[in-house]
């Protein structure tokens, strides 16, 4: 997205944080030691690291180790130094190669990262910490307070810029970004501390050795990532298959997952709970494959011998899903996203808070696209008609809480 086609209050937002880290910067001058010899080797670090971050499954988030480095270089340096060294941001590699799209984004991540490390410099030195030595415990309390500083300056940033360019929740995209980046702050925070240990007992040559260990340690999260993604790849293709036997349902299971994953941002429920919803959303009609394709492509009414063999399709995908690691235990929710709140649903006939809130999501999801999808024995209802059935069918069919949080969604994105 090009600088003009952000939202208002995204411009005003990146405005205002460039204008906040120019009058930081303004008013914390250059000192001496920002001249000498290892001041620059910690900057040629910094940008070194910085061309390591790992893209993150979500969004365009990445997650690196640079905040070592920037918790080194305010033990080593103080405030100011580590402030200006964070502008060398600015020259990551990735976001370099579209500068004419990203230049905006540079310079937002540059100036956020220079008030966060600043401010982190500062309060670890109201907490006691001693610039240019490293003593144990007696530093704990500062290394601690200033790590949680810069987290939370950092997330919140940036997260808000998420929020205000994407026009999403941003509860709900902070507790996305706090399950990754938790783990990385809590492994990033002794590592800066031992970069700056091994620095005043070893010089540069100690500091150069750590780079080897950081290099396997990056492989071995790159490593994760790939599996990860070639997980969900099986999981798409899965669907694809199966909304394949359906001639006209091409793409819904996808489409699906995309409504739930927004009701449920909509609704800030917890990451973990969001993305193990998204894959079961993109399996929620699996128990298809035992299905007759005649019965799925049938043009007239089907019996009710052939509508009960269909109604089985929920109840044979949580058994297929209950055997896979790490969604299996959720694999209720595909059994009942037809359940209905009113007890008329199947294959159980729950009612109200019987029915798991991630059936009920799955449910609205599910309804709204084969509304206003073409189905062999219907025309598609327009956008405007499908909503209205849904605010019919609420408190009946579907959960109201659910159905006012879709509304939401559609209203807001314009989906």
């Amino acid at each position: 997205m090009s600088f003009q086609k952000e939202p208002v209050a995204s411009k005003i937002y990146i405005f205002l944080i460039t204008a906040v880290a120019i009058v930081f910067l303004r008013f914390h001058s250059p000192d001496q030691l920002m001249f000498s010899q290892a001041y620059l080797f910690f900057i040629l670090l910094h940008i070194f690291v910085d061309q390591l971050d790992v893209l993150l499954p979500k969004g365009s988030s990445a997650v690196s180790v640079s905040f070592a480095v920037d918790l080194a270089l305010i033990i080593l340096f103080g405030p100011t130094a580590a402030a200006y060294a964070s502008l060398s941001t600015l020259f990551n590699i990735r976001t370099f190669r579209h500068f004419h799209q990203s230049w905006y984004k540079m310079l937002f991540n540059a100036s956020q990262m220079a008030l966060a490390t600043g401010l982190a410099g500062h309060t670890y030195i109201l907490s006691g910490g001693q610039i240019g030595q490293v003593n144990l415990p007696s530093d704990l309390l500062p290394i601690i307070a200033s790590t949680l500083v810069f987290f939370f300056l950092n997330t919140t940033m940036v997260m808000l810029a998420v929020s205000f360019s994407e026009k999403v929740s941003f509860i709900a995209v902070w507790l996305t970004s706090f399950k990754w980046s938790v783990p990385n702050y809590l492994s990033n925070c002794p590592l800066g501390v031992l970069i700056a240990a091994v620095y005043l007992s070893m010089g540069i040559p100690g500091v150069l050795l750590l780079i080897l260990p950081l290099m396997v340690a990056r492989r071995s999260f790159i490593m994760y990532m790939d599996m990860r993604n070639q997980y969900i790849s099986t999981i798409k293709a899965l669907t694809k298959a199966i909304d394949a036997k359906d001639h006209y349902t091409h793409g819904h299971s996808e489409r699906v997952a995309r409504y739930a994953v927004q009701i449920a941002e909509e609704m800030d429920l917890p990451a973990d709970y969001i993305e193990n919803l998204e894959y079961l959303a993109l399996m929620h009609d699996v128990g298809k494959i035992g299905v007759p394709e005649q019965l799925l492509n049938k043009p007239g009414s089907l019996s009710k011998e052939e509508f009960k063999l269909v109604r089985n399709h929920a109840a044979i995908g949580a058994e297929i899903i209950s055997t896979i690691k790490f969604i299996g235990e959720h694999a209720n929710i595909v059994r009942h996203h037809h359940e209905r709140v009113d007890g008329g649903g199947y294959p159980d006939g729950l009612r109200g808070e019987e029915i798991p809130l991630g059936a009920k999501i799955v449910g609205v999801a599910d309804a709204f696209d084969a509304m206003t999808s073409e189905r062999v024995y219907r025309s598609p209802l327009t956008r405007e008609e499908a909503i209205d059935e849904l605010k019919r069918c609420s408190g009946t069919q579907f959960d109201p809480k659910v159905v006012q949080a879709f509304l939401k969604v559609l209203k807001r994105r314009g989906n």
